[in-house]
């Protein structure tokens, strides 16, 4: 039986393009409240994101939210980074899909064996059975939001 991925209308699915040149930010330890150390100018420490987030490109997934089920954890527009080389554990959050369905998001109970969405307003949990053909396509790894107020 042949099997193509199919994402529900809550998801959307980003292709990850390798062949772009890598940027890299300034890593700092933190956030200071107070007053900053004069040492701070000599930190050199720097990340690519792509390095940090897509360092196993053949095992992730990159994907955005575009419904309301998972809010208020997961928000519209909210990108998610999923690594299908990882074992969901209780209470991870996984794009899933059930008996050929389309894929969804949804947190894992597997004490329960259940999927559950986390806002109160879908009921649409759902149990697993022994028979249920269960595909995850990855479990939530990094979640990107764009906090940037508009004016």
């Amino acid at each position: 039986m042949i099997q193509f991925i199919k994402f529900g209308s809550e998801l959307e699915y980003l292709p990850i393009n390798t062949n772009g040149k890598k940027y890299y930010v300034q890593l700092r330890e933190g956030v200071n409240a107070g007053f900053p150390s004069p040492a701070e100018d000599f930190l050199n420490d720097r990340i690519s994101l792509d390095e940090l987030y897509l360092s196993k490109i053949e095992s992730t997934f990159v994907n955005r939210v575009k419904g309301l089920s998972m809010y208020p954890d997961y928000l519209e527009n909210d990108i998610l980074i999923l690594r299908s080389d990882y074992e969901p554990q209780h209470g991870d959050d996984v794009v899933v899909s059930i008996n050929s369905s389309e894929y969804t998001l949804k947190r894992y109970d597997k004490i329960n064996s259940k999927l559950v969405a986390l806002n109160p307003e879908y009921t649409n949990s759902v149990i697993i059975n022994e028979d249920d053909e269960v595909v995850i396509l990855g479990v939530v790894d990094a979640l990107v939001r764009n906090i940037k107020k508009r004016r």
